[in-house]
């Protein structure tokens, strides 16, 4: 087995947990609270430290830190990596507490940037803002993780910091059921303590693995004067304005949304968190073990093993990403209605979500190509590029969002994010063919994704042959449960089969190290 394809199960691995768990986290939010008044208020707060960490983690953060730390160990040995590490962390953390009270302090004006439609609410905008100061110190723990993330990407371990926001979720599950919560106004306040707390449990999880790897890190406060932290430093801040371009596209969705009917933040986010989990699994899972193969193969100019691990990445992830898209395109009311439609959520609610997950999926297979393409300009230090692109998608969504939002409500928001995220990833395609275009094996690339799409018509076809059986208007009955999963299942082996006949060896490769790992 590669090493590449080790690292993407033990990534998707960790990955898929964290994103089920999530879904979980979105199940028991959608009972307690609904669509409506406390449900768009505790999202719209929930967003907001989530677009913050763009600054201080995710990409922003790995991005800068894996070839940084890689560069740093092979040109000055481990110790000078551990010292440009630690230097990192101190940074983190100061950043981490200024970004903390700043949003305290502004939280108003916050709530004002990510909805102003709530201002004619008084009650709706004041229980926003409330929120908004409990959860935006999850910013500083979820830097942290990020910064674990990048030291144990490097040394091949991707499990714990892709398992450990799934701990976050977990928290969040357990504040709903929480006893002294009995009222939606009480669980909104309840969850939100659930997700400092599950912040805390994260950073937690990621420490025995860092302690293994690389020993204890301890804060140094000297990184000024190190040329090699400026320049990561710089780099970051690149990396994380190329992020936040995307989350700016979340802040303008979600404010128009806050101007249109009820509810309609909610769909929205529901319809998203459905197409995050199968993207996140894969995508991600896939960048991740992409990134420090891309990295090592440019430090030693290895372009041979660039190309591989670049067409291996994209081949793995969309022979299992197409599949789910057909799926989630031809079953989208079947698959939102057994999953949603209890307690307070209503099935006027699953048809509304159901339609923006249609228009949805274009943006997720969109966001998968810029979770991969990325990292390539990541490991050739080309981040320009990722900027101009990310602002002029910013401003594609913000247009086409208000003016088709205006017209069809959360279906032409949803829509307005799929353009402008499939263009940015053509553009991002262009960008990186002029820079290493003896390295991508297009013409391979175009030859197996043209076989992927084939093998998925006979799945879709026995998929939507099934779900005709299932009484979708009920809701999660336990017929309608056991037809969904009979529908996944027989389009799944459909898929397979005619992935075996055309020759798709990614999908036997998958089946057969997965089969062997549950064997284990």
């Amino acid at each position: 087995m590669s090493s590449l394809f080790r690292a993407f199960l033990s990534s998707s691995l960790g990955t898929g947990l964290s994103r089920v768990l999530g879904l979980m986290r979105d199940l028991a939010l959608a009972s307690a609270l609904g669509a409506g008044m406390h449900s768009d208020a505790f999202l719209t707060a929930f967003r907001i430290p989530g677009v913050f960490r763009r600054f201080v983690a995710d990409e922003g953060l790995t991005g800068a830190l894996v070839p940084g730390v890689a560069r740093a160990e092979q040109e000055a040995g481990l110790a000078e990596a551990r010292l440009l590490a630690g230097r990192v962390l101190t940074g983190l953390l100061g950043l981490g507490l200024i970004i903390s009270g700043a949003a305290i302090a502004g939280a108003p004006w916050l709530v004002d940037l990510f909805a102003a439609g709530f201002r004619s609410d008084p009650a709706k905008f004041e229980l926003t803002v409330q929120l908004t100061r409990i959860m935006v110190p999850f910013v500083i723990t979820v830097s942290l993780v990020s910064w674990a993330e990048g030291l144990l990407n490097h040394r091949d371990h991707f499990f714990v910091p892709k398992l450990a926001p799934g701990l976050v979720s977990a928290a969040i599950v357990i504040a709903t059921f929480w006893p002294g919560a009995t009222t939606p106004l009480d669980i909104a306040h309840v969850v939100s303590w659930g997700v400092l707390v599950g912040g805390g449990v994260h950073v937690l999880v990621c420490l025995p693995p860092l302690i293994q790897h690389w020993g204890v890190i301890r804060p140094r406060f000297d990184g000024w004067s190190d040329p090699r932290f400026n320049a990561m430093m710089k780099e970051m801040a690149k990396v994380a304005v190329i992020g936040i371009m995307a989350q700016v596209n979340i802040i303008v969705i979600g404010r128009v949304a806050s101007f249109l009917q009820e509810g309609s933040l909610t769909w929205y986010w529901y319809g998203v968190r459905i197409v995050d989990v199968a993207q996140g699994i894969i995508a991600v899972g896939v960048g991740s073990a992409m990134l420090p193969a891309l990295s090592k193969a440019v430090a030693s100019s290895d372009w041979p093993g660039f190309e591989r691990a670049f067409v291996g990445s994209v081949r793995l992830a969309a022979a299992l990403l197409l599949p789910a898209a057909a799926y989630l395109v031809a079953l989208a009311h079947p698959t939102v209605a057994v999953l949603f439609q209890r307690g307070a959520f209503t099935a006027y609610d699953v048809g509304q979500t159901a339609g923006a997950l249609q228009v949805l999926i274009p943006y997720m297979l969109g966001l998968a190509a810029i979770q991969i393409l990325k990292k390539p300009f990541f490991a050739l230090e080309r981040r320009n590029e990722l900027m101009v692109v990310g602002g002029v998608g910013v401003l594609l969504t913000g247009g086409l969002g208000t003016w088709w939002g205006s017209q069809m409500g959360v279906v032409g928001l949803c829509g307005a994010l799929s353009v402008s995220t499939v263009l940015q990833a053509l553009a991002y395609l262009v960008l990186l063919h002029r820079q290493a275009k003896a390295h991508l094996g297009l013409r391979t690339l175009v030859h197996g994704l043209a076989k992927m799409v084939g093998a998925c018509i006979p799945a879709v076809a026995a998929g939507v042959a099934i779900s005709t059986l299932g009484v979708w208007g009920d809701g999660p009955t336990a017929w309608n449960t056991a037809v969904l999963a009979s529908a996944g299942m027989v389009g799944g082996i459909a898929y397979g089969a005619a992935a075996l006949v055309l020759g798709i060896d990614e999908v036997r490769s998958v089946a057969q190290r997965v089969a062997s790992r549950i064997r284990r």
